[in-house]
């Protein structure tokens, strides 16, 4: 590798692409051993440590700049040796790495992955659902409904003690609202995509409905020691990216980590308010990517008179 002082000696080095800079690197990298590199990469992140500890410690140091600049060129260029050792071209490392990180960590767009099919075959752009608990004489039943019209199965909690997961299809409304998908949704409302039968089949199907149930579960699983999610920071980036993995070939791929960490976040926010309040109404809002609460009017006594 050539020394600092040659690199600060050559001005007339003009590099205008990854391509450039890497070619740059194969001609001045003289050992072109993987364990050096390596070894070399280490000892300049150490160096870069000790400057940042230095800086924290003194708080005053005007050429902090100028020595952090070189610090981050010395970093990439054993990076770079690595990377050009296991014959991997640069751009394509950052080209991946962007591509990642607008995955990862970029709001995204409102999605409407049926917007080409039948009006009866999209999921309503906005509509309410009604949760109603039930007392039973072993636990609690849910019943949800549109327009008063119950839809899917009666839902208890399945468990041992009462953790309120009979309230978890609000849970595949937020996904509905926030990232525009939902098979246990569609198959709630009865708006499969049946005019395309590779779709119907692949999308909307059973498997796709376990996928959705899987994430559901894996998420749930965590949410007490995560406080329940009322906190968007509580859900991390580990989760976010086992749960891509897990829906991997299905169109919801297209969304991005932050639109699941805010479908998981307004999803348990509305699950608290319904448990805490027995019931509820919610509004999905697709277009606006939200979900919202409000109780249930008070029903009135049967046999009560009516007020003049």
């Amino acid at each position: 590798m050539a020394t600092r002082s040659q690199r600060k000696q050559n001005t007339l080095v003009q590099i205008k692409t990854f391509d450039e800079y890497q070619a740059m690197v194969e001609r001045t990298d003289e050992r072109k051993t993987r364990i050096v590199s390596l070894l070399g990469l280490v000892g300049e992140i150490g160096d870069l440590h000790s400057m940042i500890k230095k800086l924290v410690l003194q708080r005053d140091n005007p050429l902090f700049q100028q020595e952090l600049r070189e610090e981050f060129g010395d970093i990439l260029w054993y990076l770079t040796s690595l990377a050009s050792l296991y014959k991997i071209p640069l751009r394509e490392i950052v080209q991946t790495n962007a591509e990642k990180a607008e995955s990862l960590y970029s709001k995204g767009k409102v999605a409407v992955f049926d917007l080409s099919y039948p009006l009866d075959e999209r999921i309503p752009r906005k509509f309410e659902v009604s949760f109603l608990e039930k007392p039973l004489k072993n636990g609690i039943q849910v019943r949800i409904s549109i327009n008063d019209v119950a839809i899917g199965d009666a839902l208890t909690d399945n468990a041992h003690t009462d953790d309120g997961y009979r309230f978890h299809d609000v849970f595949h409304l937020a996904y509905a609202a926030v990232l525009g998908w939902s098979p246990v949704t569609r198959s709630l409302l009865k708006r499969k995509r049946k005019s395309d039968d590779k779709v119907d089949e692949v999308e909307d199907g059973a498997r796709a409905v376990i996928v959705e149930e899987a994430v559901s579960i894996l998420v749930f699983n965590q949410a007490q020691q995560r406080g329940w999610y009322l906190e968007k920071s509580s859900i991390d980036i580990g989760l976010l990216k086992t749960i891509r993995r897990i829906v991997d070939g299905l169109e919801v791929r297209a969304c991005t980590a932050k639109q699941w960490q805010d479908a998981i976040h307004q999803g348990y926010v509305a699950f608290e308010q319904l448990k805490n309040n027995c019931g509820g109404i919610i509004t999905v809002d697709l277009d606006h990517q939200s979900l919202t609460y409000r109780p249930a009017p008070r029903r009135r006594r049967q046999g009560a008179s009516r007020q003049s």
